[in-house]
């Protein structure tokens, strides 16, 4: 990397600030009574105050330059939900530190007061992607006051092509809908099985887990006694999906079956979604959600994309 390489297309912006305009306003008037005048002084004072501006814009361009920025891997990422991106500064000056940096998107800043020479240092900034599948990341530039404050200067940061995945946006579902309702079927087990409330506690025998041996009661007795547990209910759901032809109809029906499998998931279902090319199933034991989220995410995002 170029230590003059000053980002994506090789340009410094520029523009004054309120104290940089007020700092011209003087030094401009100083000029003008030095050459109506004719004081030596005048004229000194004019030099020095224009060498802090030539000193100024100097200075903020090796500031900002030799610095790569890179977008790190994210998370998972939601439409309309806010999301924490990442990102790597490294200042590749051998000698030179970089100060009072700023990398900004959309209105959002990160300050970076100090980035020493041929080291690194992380940034983070909060952006809300506002549709599903694969999103750009979000025009980036690094800016700088430094060191007088009397300029803002600014380049555009080259992010490459990376793109983020963004999942359908999850709503919360009421408590109380019908699917979360207790059935019949949920009364006590009589079975026994593997779930956590206890039943009894009986004599080993040839085929019973090892892991549930208690050994209190093993040694009270001198005989080897297992504990009996209850069958833990299994509770399941299918959902179906039938696509919406209408857009905006189809994109709310996404965010639906997306929030609604996430939270059969939560509250232990075994569930099942059923789209019109393929089936998922997702056992309660913590299978993640995510193959599910990435097939809604892209499904028909092209066609959206391209209307």
């Amino acid at each position: 990397m170029s230590l003059l390489k000053l980002g994506k297309d090789n340009w410094v912006r520029t523009r004054p600030t309120k104290e940089g305009l007020t700092f011209i306003a003087l030094s401009l008037f100083v000029g003008f009574a030095a050459i109506n005048t004719g004081n030596n002084l005048l004229y000194l004072t004019f030099g020095i105050m224009m060498s802090f501006v030539a000193a100024s814009g100097f200075l903020s361009m090796i500031n900002l330059s030799g610095i790569e920025v890179k977008i790190l891997s994210q998370g998972d990422v939601f439409a309309l939900t806010p999301a924490t991106l990442r990102f790597s500064l490294i200042n590749g000056k051998a000698v030179i530190p970089s100060y009072s940096l700023n990398l900004e998107i959309d209105e959002k800043t990160a300050f970076i007061p100090y980035l020493p020479p041929k080291a690194g240092s992380g940034a983070s900034l909060k952006h809300v992607f506002r549709e599903r599948g694969w999103n750009k990341i979000p025009e980036a530039r690094l800016s700088t006051r430094f060191p007088f404050g009397f300029f803002k200067k600014w380049i555009k940061i080259d992010l490459g092509d990376d793109e983020v995945l963004v999942f359908p946006k999850i709503d919360p579902i009421d408590p109380g809908d019908e699917i979360f309702k207790e059935g019949p079927g949920e009364a006590e087990s009589e079975k026994t099985g593997f779930g956590f409330d206890l039943r009894s506690i009986k004599e080993f025998r040839q085929g019973d887990n090892p892991r549930l041996i208690h050994w209190k009661m093993t040694a009270k007795t001198g005989r080897l006694m297992v504990r009996e547990m209850e069958d833990e209910e299994i509770r399941g759901a299918v959902i179906e999906f039938h696509p919406e032809r209408d857009k905006t109809r189809l994109e709310h029906q996404i965010s639906r079956l997306a929030s609604l499998f996430v939270e059969l998931l939560k509250r232990g279902f075994e569930v099942e979604l059923k789209t019109p090319d393929m089936t998922f199933s997702s056992s309660r034991t913590g299978r993640s959600p995510r193959p599910v989220l990435r097939y809604l995410a892209l499904f028909r995002a092209e066609e959206r994309i391209r209307a």
